[in-house]
């Protein structure tokens, strides 16, 4: 839950940056999606490249 929560924020604080910047909605939700995404598999990406 942890993870998924922490996801969650980071996710949302890159969207809000990329929107500060770039004010465009694909970029926004590409980025939001693509931290969140990767925070959420973090763990068994780094178990596979160690």
């Amino acid at each position: 839950m942890r993870r998924f929560l922490l996801g969650l924020i980071l996710g949302a604080a890159g969207s809000g940056i990329t929107w500060a910047v770039t004010e465009s909605p694909g970029w926004t939700a590409l980025i939001g999606i693509t931290v969140a995404a990767l925070v959420w598999f973090g763990e068994f990406i780094l178990d596979d490249l160690l």
